[in-house]
């Protein structure tokens, strides 16, 4: 029973938003930095229409605590290993979610060694287990400090954010799905969608998601 309610206490929605929120913003500065290493110029890859959030990057920190806190008894290469893997194929399931779905990429891959359709490569395998490891390393920091976040008053903060966040995230989805339709010769037919439309133009997404582009 004490490893059960250890584990209770250790995951809980609130701990998991705000590290969901945390990893989307951290996610969106790491790549800048990377961007101005490599090209020169800052680039924000982010994706929600409002806020700086990049939802691979939360989505992978609430997934790395969740098996860091789960496998706390194991070794540290194995929760780095487990979490490498957690990264490598949530990115392989964005990458081919937005290919075969709305026809669209966010990155590619192709020119790296050992890629699968330009979706992941083995070089950004490694960086995953490079930063499951740091995680790890801080994993004990990092819970105590979500701990602190987890008080009446704060759960009150996290409740009404989810909602801002859910409702934000909801809106990037559809403005992206028309994105893609408008792309492909969809007409808007209803209200909302030409409503979409009007409010969420190509020129505008293409600003906000500089990344992306069409699979022709």
């Amino acid at each position: 029973m004490e490893p059960n309610k250890d584990l209770k206490g250790r995951i809980t929605y609130d701990k998991l938003f705000w590290l969901f929120m945390a990893g989307s913003v951290f996610g969106v500065i790491l790549e800048g930095v990377f961007c101005l290493i490599i090209k020169g110029i800052w680039e924000s890859h982010v994706v929600a229409l409002v806020g700086q959030l990049n939802v691979l990057y939360g989505a992978g920190a609430v997934l790395s605590f969740v098996a860091a806190t789960l496998l706390k008894n194991k070794s540290i290469i194995l929760r780095s290993l487990v979490i490498m893997a957690v990264f490598t194929l949530l990115e392989l399931f964005g990458g081919i979610l937005l290919a075969d779905g709305i026809g669209m990429k966010a990155w590619d891959y192709s020119n790296r060694m050992l890629n699968y359709r330009g979706i992941i490569c083995f070089n950004f395998t490694l960086v995953w287990g490079a930063a499951g490891f740091v995680f790890c390393l801080l994993y004990d920091k990092i819970d105590k400090v979500l701990c602190k976040l987890c008080g009446k008053k704060l759960h009150i903060v996290c409740i009404a954010l989810s909602i801002f966040v859910a409702v934000d995230l909801a809106v990037t989805a559809a403005a992206i799905g028309r994105w893609s339709s408008r792309h492909y010769g969809s007409e808007a037919t209803g209200f909302a969608r030409s409503l979409i439309d009007k409010y969420t133009p190509d020129d505008m997404m293409q600003s906000k998601f500089i990344e992306w582009s069409f699979l022709e």
